[in-house]
């Protein structure tokens, strides 16, 4: 039994379980019931609207943020855009290094972007030549695509395939870039040249649109039956929005459209009913933060005909998010998840008005405040997005929700404050699961403590991507074991990746002033480890976080420690206690263990990868606590 020195904390009884998910095919279902047709003349009104209303708002551009924007702007006038050549794409297939070429490839991106918004932000031509070189390196690139995608082409891991078209990640994302920079500067481009915007509807065609409708087989699209991630929706919705900005044939633009729908719905079928993201909050954006911009494109472009207003399962989708909020920039970092990180205040804003929800839209505020009110500079279609709404998240009162508790039975991710509503006090969270989740962790049984917004017992998450990460390999990776996360080591063996490996119960329970949430992980590790039953039980009763663990072993056959992650310097006290101090060795929380069943031990986990450090510093302790040879 571990007791950790909390806060008091009340909540009304209940008892709460896991609920079966609904599918729906929600979208092609309202797309049919709706009989709503695209036709060209709306689509073209509706073009019309939009590029007015962007431009409406561009122009009511503070000068504060336009200084920001021109001064990033005049710093690339002169680049030099960089080539990409065939030995940096291949080092990924050689080294397992995606950073190299992906360096220079955002450094173009990025610098393109730059360049494009300070001519929105100014209408100044000194910006026209760059913005044109950098655009025409782009339509000249080989793929759109990274070494690490371009798997997805039939030959595989290779330089990419002039016979084969592939959609991935981030040819999507840098089509919808393309697009809208046609769609807004279209007029200046042809000024140019005429040969530019023919050469960008020929790119836009071939990469994207006719492989998209001409195949059924990448996995990310769900018609193959493999589940899906957040690839589904932030290509579906890229493309769509691509499509939307550009295509020209009606019959095209509308099988595009059904398209989208039918493989979006894999995506939305698969979803817990409780809205859980299994990826975690820092996917957030690329998951539920895209497919919200989906729904409001494709809402807007048929006048309000196209309506999931009352549909609670998407609506979740948006709350999700801040029932991970910790505090500030603070968010619950279960699976490849960052613990720091500022979900898209444009997102979260729009499924607030979608739903009616005004705490999601208060929230959006809030984030749009610890962002340092900062527009999005790497995305000409975020940039101009986050500006139409931009005036809603500046005059909106911000306001984080901070639940006193969040239960998300389907997912199996429960949460509870002691302080609801305030950053202060005890923040807790515990996870169940199973080990074949997206992005996943072997860490079924896994929680996090914060006190006062501060971590304290914290789950590393993920550091820079390579090769093995999304390899045979990846859990070699430390950071992916559960001997490194806040999880048990039973004679010896670490839990084990797959569905099959996963919590058997997981509950919350609220009666009389103490919440309890209790999971039993027994079958998340191995038939070798022996063990019948683990059941972690949380407590949260006045001022004490109370641990237990119930076990039941076949034999005691090899060294079981119950592992615990800090992000403060641990010290061993006399009398069972151990000490968890901030930088400046004051004493944040205290840990008492029963000395008579176990014995604390202390490793230093040096830091070295940049992600890790960003959120950690350089260093965290894990406390293994071992048991002794004892039948207790």
């Amino acid at each position: 039994m571990f007791v950790f020195p909390v806060l008091p904390f009340c909540l009304p009884g209940f008892y709460a379980q896991a609920q079966p998910v609904v599918q729906g095919n929600y979208l092609s279902t309202v797309l049919k019931e709706s009989a709503f047709r695209l036709t060209a003349p709306a689509v073209e009104k509706w073009r019309n609207l939009t590029r007015e209303e962007y431009f409406q708002k561009l122009r009511l551009l503070s000068n504060p943020d336009k200084r920001l924007i021109l001064d990033k702007a005049d710093a690339v006038l002169s680049f030099n855009w960089p080539a990409l050549p065939a030995g940096s794409f291949l080092e990924f297939k050689m080294t397992g290094n995606r950073i190299g070429f992906e360096k220079k490839q955002l450094e173009r991106r990025n610098n393109l972007y730059s360049l494009v918004i300070g001519w929105l932000a100014s209408g100044d031509r000194k910006y026209l030549e760059p913005i044109v070189n950098g655009l025409w390196a782009t339509l000249e690139e080989s793929t759109w695509e990274i070494p690490a995608n371009i798997s997805l082409q039939k030959i595989g891991r290779d330089l990419p395939d002039p016979a084969e078209e592939i959609v991935g990640l981030v040819n999507a994302e840098t089509a919808v870039n393309i697009a809208m920079i046609r769609f807004l500067l279209a007029e200046e481009l042809d000024g140019v040249s005429p040969v530019i915007n023919k050469r960008i509807d020929y790119e836009l065609e071939r990469r994207i649109i006719k492989p998209y409708l001409a195949r059924n087989d990448f996995w990310w699209m769900g018609f193959g039956g493999s589940a899906v991630n957040n690839w589904n929706a932030w290509i579906n919705t890229n493309v769509l929005h691509t499509a939307l900005l550009t295509v020209q044939n009606i019959d095209t633009l509308s099988l595009l459209m059904q398209k989208v729908f039918r493989s979006a719905d894999y995506f939305i079928n698969q979803y817990p009913a409780d809205g859980g993201c299994d990826e975690g909050p820092s996917y957030w954006n690329e998951a539920g933060g895209k497919l919200i911009r989906l729904l409001y494109l494709s809402g807007d472009v048929s006048e309000g005909k196209l309506s999931w207003a009352d549909n609670g399962l998407l609506h979740n989708m948006g709350s999700y998010i801040y029932k991970m909020h910790i505090a500030g920039d603070w968010f619950v970092n279960f699976a490849d998840a960052f613990p720091k990180s500022i979900p898209d205040p444009a997102s979260v804003w729009h499924y607030g008005k979608m739903f009616g929800d005004d705490t999601l839209r208060h929230f959006a505020s809030f984030l749009f405040r610890q962002s340092g009110s900062a527009l999005p500079l790497n995305s000409v279609a975020g940039f101009v997005q986050t500006v139409a709404v931009l005036n809603d998240l500046e005059t909106t009162p911000p306001r984080a929700p901070l639940p006193a508790s969040v239960w998300l039975p389907d997912l199996q991710v429960a949460a509870l404050r002691t302080e609801g509503g305030s950053e202060k006090g005890i923040f807790l969270a515990v996870q169940g699961g199973h080990n074949a989740e997206s992005h996943n962790h072997n860490d079924v049984g896994n929680f996090i403590l914060y006190k006062d917004g501060r971590p304290v017992i914290v789950d590393a998450g993920v550091g820079t991507y390579t090769a093995q990460t999304f390899s045979d390999k990846r859990y070699e990776l430390w950071n992916m074991q559960s001997q490194w996360h806040n999880c048990p080591t039973i004679n010896g063996f670490m839990q084990r990746e797959g569905r099959q490996f996963r919590a058997s119960e997981f509950s919350l329970r609220a009666d009389k002033g103490k919440l309890r949430i209790m999971v039993d992980i027994a079958k998340a590790y191995p038939p070798e480890a022996g063990v019948k039953k683990w059941e972690r039980s949380f407590e949260v009763a006045g001022k004490r976080m109370t641990l237990k663990e119930t076990w039941r072993l076949e034999a005691r056959s090899g060294e079981t420690s119950i592992n615990f992650l800090t992000a403060c310097r641990p010290r061993i006290e006399k009398y069972g206690t151990v000490v968890l101090l901030d930088s400046a060795d004051a004493v944040i929380m205290t840990m008492k263990y029963d000395q008579s069943l176990m014995t604390p031990v202390i490793d230093e986990k040096k830091l070295d990868d940049p992600k890790m450090t960003a959120g950690w510093g350089m260093s965290l302790y894990r406390i293994r606590f071992i048991l002794k040879n004892t039948r207790r």
